[in-house]
């Protein structure tokens, strides 16, 4: 199956799921507190008085409220729920997307939670995986022969056209990656300590290169 979302959420064949989005505007909902219940962030969804949080990846516009502070709002979780049902009620807001840290909270009218894939990867080593693409984008930031995920060493036949989640309007997560683009066919030879070698032939197109956390050192 070829990927046609700019901004999808994937289950890969080690069962995680990864966060994509390129170039779109969305929103990672991860909630995390620490030990001491102090530090937070997270994401609800707003249904008339009722918060229901949520996880995962959404598309979004820009946010219909958005209140920012240089100190901590609080270190209360509970009183963060009092202050964002207080905001809500406020601004006669009845169904949003609430995203909300210990600085920050924003609350979105416009959102879609993005589609959840179960694609098969067209090739594998290890955990790093490789995926068609189609989308409405044409690369051109960076031409290179040779990439690295991890200690997945990658070396392609011909120049190819790549781009990073470290680009800001890349977003992969919580693993690694880039995405190529080849006009070309082009034979991928990937290269492992743990896994060896193998040679992937690519068509031209657009491919995801997506790599999940490493696990006990070995990736």
């Amino acid at each position: 199956m070829t990927i046609l979302q700019q901004s999808f959420m994937l289950r890969t064949p080690d069962g995680l799921v990864e966060k994509v989005s390129v170039k779109d505007n969305v929103l990672d909902c991860m909630n995390y507190m620490s030990k001491s219940g102090s530090t937070f962030n997270g994401c609800f969804r707003a249904n008339y008085v009722e918060l229901e949080p949520t996880r995962g990846l959404y598309r979004v516009g820009e946010p219909l409220f958005s209140f920012e502070s240089r100190g901590k709002i609080t270190r209360d979780y509970d009183r963060m729920r009092d202050l964002i049902h207080r905001f809500l009620r406020e601004f006669y807001i009845i169904r949003g997307l609430v995203y909300y840290d210990n600085f920050t909270i924003r609350v979105y009218d416009m959102f879609r939670k993005a589609i959840m894939l179960e694609d098969t990867p067209i090739a594998e080593q290890g955990h790093l995986y490789i995926y068609r693409l189609h989308l409405p984008i044409e690369l051109t930031e960076k031409v290179t022969i040779n990439e690295k995920i991890l200690n997945h060493m990658i070396t392609f036949t011909n120049p190819v056209s790549t781009y990073h989640e470290f680009e800001e309007d890349f977003h992969l997560s919580p693993g690694y990656g880039f995405m190529m683009q080849n006009k070309d066919a082009v034979t991928a030879k990937i290269a492992s300590p743990d896994h060896g070698e193998a040679a992937v032939e690519l068509p031209a197109g657009q491919w995801l290169f997506v790599h999940s956390p490493p696990r006990r050192g070995i990736d």
